[in-house]
């Protein structure tokens, strides 16, 4: 089995729905364990982004990790930060090293 986090720092955009489209990509090979960190400026993508031509397709992964019960962790101090509310998608907001021990134990970082 291999834990696999995805990491994303970069506000919502097109290379930040394909790192989660590849997450929720990853779900399919049997033994992977997925994790989703949300980290600096990637917090917002916790926010989800309205739907309409051109915008990324966030939203739609978000869903689909949470539907296949993918952890989502977002940074704490970067939420924190930012004055956001993260309500969405299960996000969980993560405080007290929960994302270094994440980290420390995957086998696979895509950052």
């Amino acid at each position: 089995m291999k834990n696999v986090v995805v990491v994303v720092t970069q506000p919502p955009h097109r290379r930040t729905a394909e790192k989660l489209r590849m997450a929720v990509g990853l779900t399919l090979e049997d033994g992977n364990r997925v994790s989703v960190v949300l980290m600096d400026d990637g917090v917002y993508a916790g926010q989800g982004v309205a739907a309409g031509p051109g915008q990324p397709e966030v939203d739609k992964s978000l869903e689909t990790l949470a539907m296949l019960n993918v952890p989502v962790l977002a940074d704490g101090p970067s939420v924190d930060e930012r004055g956001l509310m993260l309500t969405r998608f299960n996000v969980k907001t993560a405080y007290g090293g929960e994302i270094d021990e994440l980290l420390n134990h995957a086998d696979v970082i895509i950052h």
